[in-house]
């Protein structure tokens, strides 16, 4: 256990958020009073944190606009999945041995408490990933994860690589992760884009990660909507109170 390394956060920005149907980029709309990026931005506004990036794509000027100061902008020009977008951070971050908490930009209702709640999870495990898991009753269309009967993670799987079985698990990782820089950036290059979208996927690190080795850990969220991401108008609908 380590609990003096330095923590640093990227929030993955560049989404088109097509499945919105309108001309505003979606991490703009606003959500109690302000864009839904606002929200995440200000949730790594902690001590623990010293420094944030921003990897945008979509909209990237009107996002930074509405962000203001206080993160370092990284443009993920072609927006091939989760996993390339952190992928544009490595330049940046290649020297860089502490922890890097790496959110999505479409949760708004996530905490500072929760955030740190997670880098205190992981500083006392010591693991190379820690991730947050909840239970939806009927789970959106995120990652579902497989343990053991031991109760051990063994593999995060896509819905859309999912079997029937694994479908109707309720548990699901919702992409807000902690890993340890130096171990997790370098496997990055071992995520492919072997799925129906020829995306390259970040839940995919985790069972890259425990190919090598590696020990993962969940931090688990009672309540779900505090780490809903926003990804239609009908998310978007129930995130304002109105379905």
């Amino acid at each position: 256990m380590n609990t003096k390394r330095n923590v640093r956060a990227v929030i993955l920005a560049a989404g088109k958020g097509t499945r919105m149907r309108g001309t505003k980029p979606k991490l703009l709309i606003e959500v109690e009073g302000k864009p839904i990026i606002a929200h995440v931005v200000d949730v790594c506004r902690i001590p623990e944190i010293e420094e944030t990036y921003l990897v945008v794509g979509s909209g990237a000027e009107k996002i930074k606009k509405a962000v203001g100061t206080g993160c370092e902008f990284v443009v993920q020009e072609k927006q091939l999945g989760t996993g390339h977008a952190l992928m544009q951070t490595r330049r940046l971050l290649r020297n860089y041995r502490g922890d890097l908490v790496v959110l999505v930009g479409d949760s708004p209702f996530l905490t500072s408490r929760l955030v740190r709640r997670l880098i205190k999870r992981h500083r006392k495990s010591g693991v190379a990933a820690t991730f947050l898991a909840t239970k939806y009753a009927e789970p959106p269309p995120y990652g579902r994860i497989i343990r053991n009967t031991a109760g051990k993670v063994i593999d995060v799987k896509e819905e859309n690589q999912c079997t029937s079985e694994q479908k109707c698990i309720k548990e699901v990782g919702t992409s807000h992760y902690c890993f340890r820089a130096e171990i997790v950036l370098p496997l990055l290059s071992e995520i492919r884009d072997d799925n129906p979208k020829h995306e390259y996927y970040l839940t995919d690190i985790i069972p890259i990660l425990i190919h090598h080795g590696h020990e993962v850990d969940t931090v688990k969220v009672n309540d779900p909507r505090s780490v809903f991401g926003i990804n239609d108008a009908r998310d978007l609908r129930w995130a304002m109170g109105k379905s």
